[in-house]
């Protein structure tokens, strides 16, 4: 097995064995979904997939959970290219490269070239995070998303311009010798199978509801706005998956009517 969405990472044999007893154990359909032209057989934790959520990641203080993404694809890197003066006001990044001896020309190649947009040595030593993570007024964003929706890209083109984990998370994925998937919502009863984490106020309601996370936070994730996650992704999930995984979800979850266009996704900064 390994996680399908970060780097192939393999994993344990004695992690395996209770991803497999934990799907056995609990709630779960078969279904398929379709990942980048390939389609797969897919057993989903389906009761994850009510988990109370709201993504509001445009009115989050905090940074980017989701680290360094693993992998930018060209489309990426030439919106980048083009808004290089925009994306450096966002995130420093190619200014801070320049203070570390960099010149604009090798900065241009390693965005153009290099895993993270930046040289291997300066991953996790000069930045600890993804370089699009940035602070735009008073709240922490994605540069690249912001970025496209400043251009009027649709959610569709920006899921396909954002890294694949990007874009799904916190959804796990795991892979079984590349046939079949085994999906979930990081969740307390299962985050222990997942690289991907369920402490954060958009996925636990009581954190949310906290003093302490009211005062570092106000200005989002108000407990009324939080959704099933279903319904917080569908949009998303219905274009990455495919029709046939989220249907056949929906329908389990006797949610048929949902038609949710994640206007927050795409909406103006």
């Amino acid at each position: 097995m390994k996680y399908f969405m970060h780097d192939e990472i393999k994993i344990s044999l004695k992690l395996e064995s209770k991803i497999k007893k934990y799907f056995e154990n609990n709630n779960t359909i078969m279904t398929k979904v379709t990942i980048k032209n390939k389609e797969y057989k897919a057993v989903v934790d389906i009761d994850s997939f009510l988990l109370p959520t709201n993504f509001d990641c445009f009115n989050c203080l905090t940074n980017c959970c989701v680290q360094f993404p693993y992998e930018f694809n060209e489309k990426a890197r030439k919106i980048i290219l083009e808004n290089l003066k925009e994306y450096d006001q966002l995130t420093k990044a190619v200014s801070i490269l320049k203070e570390e001896g960099l010149t604009e020309v090798e900065i241009v190649d390693s965005i153009r070239n290099d895993d993270m947009l930046i040289p291997k040595d300066h991953v996790e030593k000069t930045f600890d995070r993804c370089t699009c993570s940035c602070v735009h007024v008073d709240r922490n964003l994605c540069a690249l998303h912001k970025i496209c929706i400043d251009k009027g890209l649709e959610l569709e083109e920006i899921i396909d311009t954002k890294p694949f984990w990007c874009s799904i998370y916190p959804l796990e994925i795991i892979s079984d010798n590349d046939e079949t998937l085994y999906i979930f919502v990081p969740t307390k009863k299962n985050e222990y199978l997942a690289m991907n984490d369920s402490n954060f106020p958009c996925m636990d309601i009581k954190m949310s509801s906290s003093p302490y996370f009211r005062r570092e936070n106000p200005i989002g994730f108000k407990e009324e706005e939080y959704k099933p996650f279903i319904i917080s992704y569908y949009s998303i999930l219905k274009y990455v998956l495919g029709d046939y995984f989220i249907n056949d979800i929906a329908e389990k979850l006797d949610l048929t009517e949902i038609k949710n266009k994640e206007i927050q996704y795409n909406k103006k900064i």
